[in-house]
């Protein structure tokens, strides 16, 4: 970008938007949880500039100049999707919506919540605590944001009972690319196109979601049954039968084994099972009467124990690293054949795959095929992935479509959306996006360097091609590079460092990143950073002395989808990066500094003990004797 329109922007936004322009700070904002070795050779994903505007007229002169000057800008959350919707494909501007976070406005009496689409779902859910409200339905990713899950998907926990995210809001307001805000309502036509498509339209500003009427109990039961065929059996017995519970979900036998190995006890029976929640005794009364004979249903210990788990999907896997999913909706009915099919498949790759499945309507499920393979070990890895759109694929034969699109399921859009919906939502991107500046390049049409070589592997006719030729050779391929069983004696960085699947928990709950702002600080970021030393590549001194902005206090390692050591793994990347460039300690004064003085920070800190309206950091000492009777 000219340098004269770097200043511009700078002089549009002033102090309301922050500005990134370091080189590593920008490349964190490359990538997604997704890990493709190939996507720097096919897209240009470091974007020139990354804005985290603070209000809407600062976002409003950013987007216009954009406009513009037909800068490509990407909207961007907390990112916990991994098909590549936010990344960067031909570098621009990358916009951060984090401190767009206000809880705007409750109506108790509506029981509504107007929100801004940066904040995450856990901060929603923490501030409806005291008012008896809760959400209808919210993500398994719960740190994700407003505006992420409106934009990639929209089903998840206590979809079975209230439907898809769009009946659970009222209304969006929506910026488009000309600077126009407008407030769309849920009955107008245009509503439903902002759901799932991924920011093509305009940045959602603002929704005004749905509540309701917190639940007074919450009575979740496993029961193992013999096979999946069982088990959905199962589940579709229960529908018929209408019973209500609020949740139903699939595990197979590989989740509940996963589960046994990191708690180091065989307290699950190796069985496919089904989680079911109820909030109503008499619902739960008849969900017993029907289940008896049918299944073995677990202790209520650990039914609370998988419950529990629903908010951390990928947590604690252990063993190899970096999950590879495909994620589908498919008829309730097709799940299984398909499944059957999957299995064969797999087995021939060599691979074990895990299933998990969200039931989010009477005749629909949300399959979650997750597979675990180093990526350290490049060659297994590249033949894994190249499975991955073999199985989506093969679920499009059994009526399924891709749950979300990005960059790597382009070639699938025409199965995601019907001919008569996808014209319409091309006439609607000519109309509102003009200039293609709102994440061009992917979802509709992918557009690669190098005049789009490689962009035609992206077209349906050759990734059929491509798709097929994979599924011949990847069985061959799978045994030849299998991935060793065992690594070399690693350090607990080193663990860290190829475990951390990204998932962006530790963001939410990072208190030196509420204090600084600086994503250089977030847990998963100082990994990145890691990664680069141990594989030799050139660090900066400035960004090594971000690593040292930390606590230790160890609030990551509470929310940490791996359940990893990071703790441990901070004192060893402070030590090399010490040997190497020194210790900052004055950055480090100023940074403790900084935080005695954050009454934001007293608050994140010392929430456990207590809620308050009123507070000031001069109350915690008090407050705390208080609590433990002192």
């Amino acid at each position: 970008m000219d340098e004269k329109l770097k200043t511009r922007i700078e002089g549009l936004s002033g102090d309301d938007a922050r500005i990134i322009e370091g080189d590593f700070e920008r490349e964190l904002y490359s990538t997604d949880i997704g890990e493709v070795p190939f996507a720097k050779r096919l897209f240009d994903t470091t974007p020139e500039l990354v804005i985290q505007p603070k209000s809407v007229a600062a976002l409003k002169k950013i987007v216009l100049f954009a406009n513009e000057e037909k800068e490509a800008i990407f909207p961007r959350g907390s990112v916990s999707s991994g098909l590549g919707g936010v990344v960067p494909t031909v570098k621009g501007i990358v916009l951060d919506l984090s401190f767009m976070n206000k809880i705007v406005e409750l109506n108790r009496e509506k029981e509504t919540l107007k929100v801004q689409t940066g904040v995450r779902w856990s901060e929603i859910e923490n501030f409806l605590n005291p008012e008896n409200l809760s959400l209808r339905a919210y993500p398994s990713s719960f740190f994700s944001t407003v505006g992420g899950w409106i934009a990639t998907g929209g089903y998840g926990i206590g979809s079975y009972r209230f439907g898809h995210l769009k009946y659970q809001i009222e209304s969006l307001e929506v910026m488009f690319p000309s600077g126009e805000v407008k407030s769309i309502l849920s009955e107008e036509e245009e509503f439903a196109r902002f759901f799932g498509t991924e920011g093509q339209f305009g940045i959602v500003l603002t929704a005004v979601l749905k509540l309701r009427k917190k639940q007074k109990k919450s009575l979740p039961h496993l029961i193992y049954l013999e096979s999946a065929e069982d088990a959905f059996d199962f589940i579709r017995g229960m529908i018929k039968e209408e019973l209500k519970p609020n949740h139903i979900k699939f595990l197979d036998a590989a989740h509940l084994e996963v589960v046994n190995t990191f708690l180091g006890e065989d307290l699950f029976h190796m069985k496919d099972a089904v989680l079911v929640e109820f909030e109503e005794d008499d619902e739960e009364t008849k969900f017993l009467d029907f289940a008896q004979s049918r299944g073995s249903l677990a202790e209520d210990y650990l039914s609370n124990y998988i419950w529990h788990e629903r908010l951390f999907p990928m947590k604690r896997r252990g063993g190899k690293p970096t999950p590879l999913a495909c994620e589908l909706l498919i008829p309730l009915e097709k799940a299984v054949p398909y499944l059957k099919e999957v299995k064969k498949i797999t087995e021939r790759c060599w691979m074990n795959i895990h299933v998990e499945s969200h039931i989010v309507g009477k005749d629909k499920a949300l399959l979650m095929l997750t597979h675990l393979c180093d990526v350290r070990e490049p060659k297994a890895y590249l033949v894994h992935i190249s499975l991955i759109p073999v199985l989506t694929r093969l679920g499009l034969k059994f009526g399924g479509v891709p749950y979300g699109i990005g960059i790597w399921n382009v070639p699938f859009i025409k199965d995601k959306c019907e001919k008569k919906r996808l014209k319409i939502y091309k006439a609607y991107k000519k109309e509102v996006d003009p200039r293609n500046i709102l994440n061009p390049y992917k979802f509709f049409s992918v557009k690669t360097k190098m005049a789009n070589i490689l962009g035609i592997t992206f077209k349906p006719p050759l990734f059929r091609l491509l798709i097929h030729l994979a599924s011949l050779t990847t069985p061959i391929f799978g045994k030849l590079v299998s991935p060793k069983e065992e690594f070399k004696e690693e350090s607990v960085l080193e663990k860290t460092v190829y475990s951390c699947i990204k998932c962006g928990s530790c963001a939410a709950n990072c208190p030196a990143y509420l204090v600084t702002n600086e994503e250089s600080v977030v847990p998963k970021n100082k990994l990145y950073l890691a990664k680069k030393l141990l594989e030799g590549e050139e660090i900066s001194k400035n960004d090594s002395d971000k690593v040292f902005l930390c606590t230790h206090c160890g609030m990551c390692r509470e929310v940490c989808q791996n359940d990893l050591d990071l703790v441990t793994a901070w004192s060893e990347l402070e030590k090399m990066l010490e040997d190497r460039f020194g210790k900052p300690e004055e950055a480090i004064r100023d940074f403790v500094s900084t935080m005695e003085s954050s009454e934001d920070y007293w608050r994140f800190v010392y929430k456990p003990f207590f809620q308050k309206e009123s507070f000031t950091k001069e109350t915690v000492n008090t407050d705390i004797l208080s609590f433990y009777g002192g």
